[in-house]
């Protein structure tokens, strides 16, 4: 049976746009956020935000 998920609160989400202009991946948002990184990411697309991809957080800065 699949568990009953947690309702995004205003305050969720205005920690999820601090993390996302901070520059977070979805993990690093999800794991703040205590969530699962999937609810994460549709959450963040639902509010129009980008989190960082794990491959691009990960990749050499330029410059």
């Amino acid at each position: 049976m699949k568990p009953l998920s947690k309702v995004w609160t205003d305050q969720d989400i205005q920690r999820l746009r601090e993390l996302a202009a901070e520059g977070a991946t979805a993990m690093r948002a999800a794991s703040a956020l205590n969530r699962r990184s999937e609810s994460v990411k549709k959450a963040a697309r639902q509010h129009g935000l980008k989190l960082v991809g794990t491959r691009e957080a990960k990749a050499p800065s330029a410059g």
